[in-house]
């Protein structure tokens, strides 16, 4: 068995997968820290869910192996979630070898009822397991999600981009969009109570495609922080920190510029 875990409360882990499938497969890649989806859409956007091993009351991985497979995002959160909001329904999750099914067992505790599951995997492409956040290591601030998620629903939905701005000077961060409706901006100050870090070494400015960033609302909603990241090179980093029972799941998502100024 390459790989075995089990969890007793999955309802924020189903609510988020949910809120990030805008891709059809998700890389599937258990590590030693915890279990990682990730989704990539051309090369300019790539989310990745973050569920850590304490999260899970079983969790293990076989001495030496290097696991990592594709599974339809859709087939599993549908099976997540075979029973709706009814109790409070188990998982077991098992990876026997390279080209074997993902199987589920889900149960129903109250109910004493076992729906088993078998989802097919597909051979993941052959891509290096490496963070982008270091591409992201020029300016980072850190918001409330709350604020950020109603000021990002505020700005003209219709608009086509959506151009981030940071400042060492004021106005510090800036959101604004140009759409049919004419300009809408938003400035928040570093001493807003719903910034917690800011930390700005250069003027960047840059534009993104805005349903890239509308992607990530969805998910935003279960947040409770949210770290902005920039770097030289555009490339947009956004950190999720999302509570359930007093333990973290993270979600990170990037996005590369249309254009910009640096």
């Amino acid at each position: 068995m390459l790989f075995s875990a089990e969890i007793s409360d999955f309802r924020t882990v189903h609510n988020v997968l949910r809120a990030i499938s805008f891709k059809d497969y998700a890389i599937l890649r258990p590590t030693e820290e915890g279990l990682k989806f990730t989704l990539e859409e051309m090369k300019s956007v790539e989310i990745s869910a973050y569920v850590p091993r304490n999260m899970f009351s079983y969790y293990r991985i076989a001495d030496n192996a290097d696991v990592s497979f594709k599974i339809s995002m859709k087939v599993f959160t549908e099976c997540l979630n075979i029973f709706g909001d009814e109790g409070n329904p188990s998982i077991k999750l098992s990876y026997k070898n390279e080209g074997a099914p993902l199987c589920l067992i889900v149960k129903h505790s109250e109910e004493n009822i076992t729906v088993d599951c078998e989802i097919k995997t597909l051979n993941a492409d052959d891509s290096p397991d490496f963070s982008l956040a270091e591409e992201c290591n020029l300016n980072k601030v850190v918001f409330n999600a709350n604020m950020l998620t109603e000021v990002l629903q505020r700005l003209d939905n219709g608009a086509d981009d959506i151009t981030i701005s940071l400042n060492p000077d004021p106005p510090h961060f800036t959101l604004s969009t140009t759409g049919i409706a004419g300009e809408s901006k938003v400035n928040i100050p570093r001493q807003s109570d719903s910034i917690t870090i800011f930390q700005c070494q250069k003027k960047s400015s840059w534009k993104y495609a805005f349903h890239h960033i509308r992607q990530i609302l969805k998910v935003m909603n279960y947040a409770n922080k949210v770290a902005v990241f920039s770097g030289e090179t555009g490339l947009l980093g956004l950190q999720l920190v999302i509570n359930s029972d007093e333990r973290q799941m993270y979600v990170e998502y990037y996005v590369t510029s249309l254009f910009g100024d640096g």
